[in-house]
């Protein structure tokens, strides 16, 4: 049986026969979002205004608080190649086991509700009805034959239809295979682990073109930093990233 074709089957099943909670282990029946209860479900911590309106960052300060919207210092100090970043909210309890689960555990049927969770939350001023591409963070060729599928194109799919937006799945590929961001420590290690590692098979069409970006996961922002500084030098009018969740 091919890697891919026993994903598949694994979610089928998961469909199909009650299970625990994959969260808090308690009985799901029909009551549940695939693998988790709705109660677990209905916990996930969202992120809440004001936050940078570049980075999407939260901020804690209440002094910050009283002075936003405004860009967050390491915004200022070192400009993000990408326009805007959103995540509906922060990377911890259910919602992190989900996304791990989705990742490293061969439930790809995760993608549907992770991108219902984002679809949901993504505010009217994003406009996204006026963009026209959008790619996801690819992985490497090596990595992705492993995994059996690519998550950030599964959530891209799923996002791409209400808006009507033209799917490049391919467009944008990892050229080498980079050590995985979670393992490095600190931005500077991230950065320099993703520089250059990106590259479009058709910059063409992706000129003068807004683009949404869709990951998981923001950490620090360097791996698609790098990926929307590829698409900014290709002539992309605007780049906007789109996650699950952040860090």
């Amino acid at each position: 049986m091919t890697s891919s074709l026993s994903v598949w089957l694994q979610t089928a099943l998961d469909f199909v026969f009650p299970a625990e909670c994959g969260y808090c282990q308690h009985f799901v029946g029909d009551d549940r979002v695939l693998i988790f209860c709705k109660t677990c479900w209905s916990r996930i911590v969202l992120i809440s205004e004001p936050v940078c309106p570049q980075c999407g960052k939260p901020f804690d300060s209440s002094v910050v608080r009283q002075h936003a919207p405004h860009r967050c210092g390491a915004c200022r100090t070192s400009p993000p190649f990408f326009d805007f970043a959103f995540a509906p909210a922060h990377y911890d309890g259910v919602l992190k086991e989900a996304i791990l689960q989705f990742k490293f555990h061969q439930k790809p049927g995760l993608g549907r509700p992770l991108a219902h969770l984002l679809l949901g939350q993504i505010p009217p001023d994003l406009a996204l009805q006026d963009y026209e591409v959008i790619l996801p963070v690819p992985l490497h060729k090596s990595r992705q034959k492993q995994r059996g599928y690519n998550q950030a194109a599964i959530l891209a799919r799923h996002l791409a239809r209400p808006y009507h937006l033209e799917l490049m799945p391919h467009n944008l590929i990892r050229t080498r295979d980079t050590h995985a961001q979670s393992l490095l420590q600190g931005s500077q290690e991230r950065q320099t682990n993703v520089k250059n590692a990106f590259h479009l098979r058709s910059p063409e069409a992706i000129r003068d073109r807004r683009v949404i970006l869709v990951d998981d996961v923001l950490t620090t922002g360097a791996t698609v930093n790098e990926c929307a500084k590829t698409l900014k030098n290709a002539g992309a009018r605007t780049v906007c990233v789109l996650t699950v969740s952040r860090v």
